[in-house]
């Protein structure tokens, strides 16, 4: 074998990256004036509740159990303080 474990991989250099080509095709949807179309499910972005679930997991101790999204430092001052 080559590697005998995962170690032994080295990083992939941009030289060594595959050249992509790029292409835009333009429809206009005919049932708007516009011409705009919904862009249909967008990105999933899980690190955003992982992180919350983080915080509540942390804050559970104190008794706090839930904080609306999004959140921010001030909500979470204010929960600390409430209990």
């Amino acid at each position: 074998p080559q590697t005998t474990n995962l170690a032994d991989y080295t990083a992939i250099s941009a030289m060594e990256l595959p050249s992509y080509e790029r292409s835009f095709t333009e429809t206009p949807s005919p049932s708007n004036p516009l011409g705009a179309k919904g862009i249909g499910e967008s990105g999933s972005i899980g690190s955003t509740a992982a992180v919350q679930s983080a915080i509540i997991d942390a804050l559970a101790p104190q008794g706090i159990l839930h904080l609306d999204m999004p959140l921010t430092p001030e909500k979470i001052w204010t929960a600390l303080q409430a209990v």
